[in-house]
């Protein structure tokens, strides 16, 4: 039917590797039924958090849109080859909307941010 675009694909096997990555520290995260600019609503005990995810294969990231609301911006970076995207290889950085602005563009900047068990319970709290 319609053709998946290079961008299309990327864009959701991020938000994809979010949503497992995020379960796999107790948090649940879907997609809104209405795009409403969020990409993934998140559910941890009693804590909802609207995520805007970002994924690149390149050495930085673009900002989102200073205007857009969210809690979380998952930068994704996805490490691929000709053929494959290797998640496993990939990374996953959770970066709180305050600091959005301040932080630097390039992933080997974002170390800090990096998704673990710690950062995912300090952001749900």
């Amino acid at each position: 039917m319609n053709r998946i675009t290079e961008n299309l694909k990327i864009g959701t096997i991020g938000e994809l590797l979010v949503q497992l990555r995020l379960l796999e520290h107790g948090v649940q995260a879907a997609p809104p039924i209405k795009d409403s600019g969020n990409d993934l609503i998140a559910v941890k005990d009693e804590s909802f958090r609207a995520i805007q995810v970002k994924t690149t294969a390149r050495d930085n990231f673009d900002r989102p849109n200073p205007e857009r609301l969210y809690h979380i911006l998952a930068v994704v970076h996805l490490v691929d080859d000709e053929n494959t995207i290797h998640l496993d290889s990939s990374s996953v950085f959770l970066i709180p909307h305050d600091q959005v602005g301040a932080v630097s563009t390039r992933i080997r900047d974002l170390e800090s941010y990096r998704m673990t068990r710690d950062h995912v319970e300090r952001l749900f709290e």
